[in-house]
């Protein structure tokens, strides 16, 4: 056989493999978006919420690939710097110092936020909310230095819930137009979005890599790079930041080992890093010794009522945080 009759069989050979491989991968695609259309196989996690839409979700949340979601700004709902909507003016008062709430659903929903207001009164402080639902710490951080930033704040307060080691998330509208959400157990620079988003047989490949654990210590480490990013950011402008840590609402015994040791990082991270922080755990088991509906809604451990909001407020008036802060 002549070297180019060779050549000729090594390339039909190599075509073959090629379309064999293409033909298994294009089966699989099919079986997997026939039988698992949601499934991410481990690589990412779903925030289903978003994807089935409830309360029209598409009113109020944009893709954004700083953030993969962030709120409709210049809204009822979101003033044009990021915040919920309220009656202040950005020109700062001098006889008043801004607050500014960071954090996710718990922060957005107002319970904490409106209790320290009801315990401090107007006189001394304003209340700025930048809480956005299902977002994380990195999140947060991308978005104070986006938009909050604007306001000025003298104190920025993050609230930290044990849920909050995250990465940007990938985010797309579906043929459906509802937002569909997923949040990678890897920090999102080790994956392609548009991959991520088009195949399956891609989704699988990572979940594979994947550990079975979703604290991948890449997306740790990329929290506790945010923090460092937000503290400098802030200590640059001469305003203050203090971190509430969320407890799981349920009494200590009944959490989760992940919930115990993402608890334990998060102080380390803060005490490593010389970050004021206020962990909230106290006032919540008071609360529930005392017999305090402390859950939003039967069942949900991580949202907290009104009247544990108001045990948490009065453990921040016990710590001196706000009043430092002047």
């Amino acid at each position: 056989m002549t070297r180019a009759h060779r050549l000729a069989a090594l390339v039909k050979k190599t075509l073959l493999l090629l379309t064999s491989v293409s033909l298994c991968v294009l089966a699989v695609e099919i079986i997997f978006r026939t039988t698992r259309p949601q499934r991410a196989f481990r690589a990412a996690t779903e925030l289903e919420n978003f994807r089935l839409n409830r309360g029209d979700l598409t009113q109020y949340f944009e893709i954004d690939p700083s953030f993969g979601f962030r709120p409709i700004l210049g809204t009822e709902h979101y003033r044009d710097d990021g915040t919920r909507a309220n009656a202040y003016v950005l020109e700062k008062p001098s006889d008043r110092t801004r607050l500014l709430f960071l954090g996710d659903s718990v922060t957005a929903r107002g319970h904490i936020v409106e209790a320290i207001r009801d315990l401090y009164g107007d006189e001394r402080y304003e209340y700025w909310n930048a809480g956005v639902e299902s977002f994380n710490t990195v999140q947060e951080v991308n978005y104070y230095r986006r938009y909050n930033a604007a306001i000025a704040p003298d104190h920025v307060i993050l609230a930290f819930h044990l849920n909050d080691f995250g990465t940007t998330p990938i985010a797309f509208m579906n043929d459906e137009g509802n937002i569909v959400v997923y949040a990678p157990n890897r920090p999102l620079q080790e994956i392609s979005p548009w991959f991520f988003r088009h195949s399956y047989t891609y989704r699988f490949v990572i979940g594979l890599m994947s550990e079975t654990t979703t604290d991948r210590r890449g997306v740790i480490e990329e929290v506790r790079a945010s923090l460092i990013d937000l503290r400098r950011t802030l200590d640059e402008n001469g305003t203050k930041l203090t971190v509430l840590v969320l407890p799981t609402l349920l009494p200590l015994d009944e959490w989760s080992a992940d919930d115990r040791e993402r608890r334990a990082i998060i102080r380390a991270f803060l005490d490593e890093l010389d970050i004021t922080y206020v962990d909230l755990w106290d006032p919540l088991s008071e609360a529930l010794v005392e017999g305090v509906a402390v859950m939003e809604d039967a069942g949900d451990v991580w949202h907290p009522s009104p009247d544990v909001a108001a045990y948490f407020a009065r453990h921040v008036r016990q710590t001196g945080v706000l009043e430092r802060g002047n």
